[in-house]
């Protein structure tokens, strides 16, 4: 019964944070958005995180439904998210281009209710959601150049609008 409430924990995570985060302004979330464009160990930090989380996620349901084939599909595709330059090249993508993370959204869900790839669709839907909050490579190269980079020391709440 503990697994289960785990699982719905895990789906409701997939509603919860974009909801209380996207494009938030408070301080914690700006220190976020400036970390994320600052710095590469921070992005690769973020991308093994959700590595981390994928890989509890399938270990939550493996116990829970230990007779389930699926999960090999989705555990393919966390071993794929173990290279950082994939992992960035896949959330970077998905954050740019608005029509692949409509369909990739759309297959998530379709995915999801198929029998024995719900675990797969759940994965895509946490890369998704760990797509929102990455920086684009439009972000990435203004923010770099140091002639074209936004001042936000005096309003630090407007890096939400930069960074989205």
């Amino acid at each position: 019964m503990t697994w289960k409430i785990l699982i719905l924990f895990y789906l409701a995570l997939l509603v919860a944070v974009p909801t209380a985060l996207y494009k938030n302004r408070r301080l914690f979330m700006t220190k976020f958005y400036r970390r994320m464009l600052d710095s590469e160990r921070a992005r690769k930090f973020y991308t093994q995180v959700l590595l981390i989380v994928l890989l509890l996620f399938h270990y939550v349901y493996a116990r829970c439904n230990s007779e389930d084939f699926g999960i090999v599909f989705s555990t393919i595709v966390c071993a794929t998210l173990y290279s950082f330059r994939r992992a960035d090249r896949w959330l970077r993508r998905l954050h740019d281009e608005r029509k692949t993370f409509v369909y990739a959204a759309l297959l998530a869900v379709v995915i999801a209710a198929v029998p024995h790839l719900f675990t797969l669709g759940v994965t895509a839907g946490y890369l998704l959601l760990a797509a929102l909050f990455y920086p684009s490579g439009r972000e990435l190269s203004e923010w770099a150049d140091e002639d074209t980079r936004p001042d936000c020391r005096e309003h630090p709440e407007s890096l939400s609008d930069i960074y989205y």
